[in-house]
């Protein structure tokens, strides 16, 4: 999975699982923390939503918060967790 492809997937979630809304843009770089728009809930449930819906294992130490900062950053994580994934 691309990093685009991350991201996009990752927006989706956020506007239609999170906000509620998904005429809700979230910015790449909007502060997801700092915003509320994650907390430790929302965070928890993304983890598993991204593992299940594509086959990755997010490891515990890679659960921080600057993984999870912005929708860029998660996007970077996601796309390198899935492209390790598929060497594997």
């Amino acid at each position: 999975m691309t990093k685009d492809e991350a991201a996009e997937a990752v927006r989706e979630y956020l506007q239609n699982a999170v906000l509620g809304s998904a005429s809700e843009e979230i910015a790449p770089d909007a502060p997801l923390l700092e915003w509320g728009i994650l907390t430790s809930l929302t965070t928890v449930q993304l983890i598993g939503h991204l593992q299940s819906a594509y086959g990755i294992t997010i490891p515990h130490d890679q659960v921080v918060g600057s993984n999870f900062a912005t929708l860029d950053s998660i996007a970077t994580l996601v796309s390198k967790l899935s492209d390790t994934a598929a060497r594997a």
